[in-house]
């Protein structure tokens, strides 16, 4: 009778065995995930010249008695215009918090211009936890990451090759590039001119409201606009300086291209002696030319006029 307490002790602790066992190789409770918010999207620092920057911050928390080491692995698209950096492993003691950073940086300045802002590039983190080369356990968390929207019209004036003389206009080209990584638009534009109060710009208003595409590397997808100088004919003979600008309908920014021109009255011996249509005819002289002798000629008919009507009279 002695015997079968003895067997039922052995029993239950040889089937007690495995599960202590399976237990142990699960290894301590951890969890990892996100310190830095990026629900829905995380959106990096983007600089005017295209240089980007941003972090994100993983904790790594130990629930259990003993230190776990968590090998980290990174995965996404090295096409697009992210690099990340950050370290390869984590130790955390027992009952432990631990955190670490993940920089991000960008590609060339192209590749980073070239990204929509309405994409995203899927990043992920794979924790491993490692005792010798076993692994006891993983956990994956992930992030989408995209560049914010960057609006930048850049406006360029093509000058004019004729010579613009007071009482004329000629012609020139305005081109507006899109040097931002979304489609934009043109407000509306406007024209400044220095020191010369009678010359105007016209053809302004077919800039409002005009869509511009991005411009890409290759320089395509430029909006251009003929615009026309007009110079006044009391216009003096100087050099004026005109600024065409451009608004964003994006961002509300304005920016400007200057140029000079220079406005020459027509010299004396320029004015033209139009000739008549009909032969026999005698030609047309300008209104500002002067004749002295055929002035002086109708003076002295008028005098002798005057003075026989008087004698008449007085008779």
């Amino acid at each position: 009778m002695r015997r079968v307490p003895i067997v039922m002790v052995c029993v239950l602790l040889f089937s007690a065995l495995p599960v202590a066992q399976g237990q142990g190789m699960q290894g301590p409770s951890w969890e990892m995930g996100w310190v830095t918010d990026v629900d829905p999207k995380y959106i990096v620092d983007l600089e005017e010249d295209w240089d980007l920057t941003g972090e994100l911050v993983v904790y790594v928390k130990n629930d259990g008695p003993t230190s776990v080491n968590v090998e980290l692995t990174y995965d996404y698209d090295e096409n697009g215009p992210f690099r990340f950096n950050g370290p390869e492993s984590i130790s955390v003691g027992g009952n432990g918090n631990e955190t670490f950073t993940i920089a991000i940086i960008g590609a060339d300045a192209d590749t980073v211009r070239a990204f929509s802002p309405s994409s995203v590039v899927e990043f992920t983190v794979t924790g491993d936890e490692k005792v010798g080369e076993s692994s006891l356990r993983s956990q994956v968390i992930e992030a989408d990451v995209t560049v914010p929207r960057m609006y930048r019209l850049i406006p360029d004036v093509v000058e004019p090759t004729d010579t613009l003389f007071a009482g004329s206009w000629v012609d020139f080209t305005l081109e507006v590039s899109n040097m931002g990584n979304t489609q934009d638009a043109i407000t509306a534009g406007d024209a400044v001119i220095r020191g010369c109060p009678h010359l105007l710009v016209s053809g302004l208003d077919q800039l409002e409201n005009k869509v511009v595409q991005v411009t890409n590397a290759k320089g395509d997808n430029k909006a251009s606009f003929t615009l026309r100088l007009e110079a006044g004919s009391t216009h003096q003979e100087r050099s004026c300086e005109v600024s065409i600008v451009v608004q964003s309908e994006g961002d509300g920014s304005e920016r400007s291209s200057t140029f000079d021109v220079q406005v020459k009255a027509p010299a004396a011996d320029e004015i033209v002696v139009e000739e008549s249509d009909e032969e026999g005819s005698p030609p047309s002289l300008p209104e500002t030319s002067s004749l002295p002798g055929f002035v002086f000629l109708e003076v002295m008919l008028a005098l002798v006029f005057v003075t026989l009507v008087r004698r008449r009279v007085s008779q």
